[in-house]
């Protein structure tokens, strides 16, 4: 179970979009513009997923989601390395678990909802 205020996550979350809107904004200055512009959207876009679920449905079920769609990426091995929105949302879902103080693979927090008889994603 998380135990971050709603408001906490959701504000980090907004301060991080924000952050990767910079990044978007400062992709033409770059030596490979269509690269990190497309990164930075990968990350916007992860965040507004992540903060439209901590809305609707609170922190514990974002921080499940979260940790399916982590589970779910390919690995940056050599064949996609060099998809940035991969590694956008791969970043942007690091950032969470972050921000939660968690890792995408946590047994405790699956043992914790067990024990709970709380319902995964």
């Amino acid at each position: 179970m998380i135990v971050l205020a709603k408001e906490d996550v959701l504000n980090a979350l907004k301060k991080f979009k924000r952050l990767a809107k910079q990044d978007l904004l400062a992709s033409s200055l770059t030596n490979e513009p269509e690269f990190w512009s497309a990164q930075a959207e990968g990350r916007r876009n992860t965040y507004t997923w992540l903060m439209e679920l901590v809305e609707e449905h609170g922190v514990d079920y974002a921080y499940q989601a979260a940790k399916e769609k982590y589970a779910d990426l390919p690995f940056l091995v050599p064949e996609n390395k060099d998809d940035p929105d991969i590694i956008g949302t791969k970043q942007a879902l690091e950032m969470l678990f972050g921000i939660l103080g968690v890792g995408p693979d946590s047994e405790m927090d699956d043992n914790e909802d067990k024990a709970m008889g709380a319902q995964t994603v």
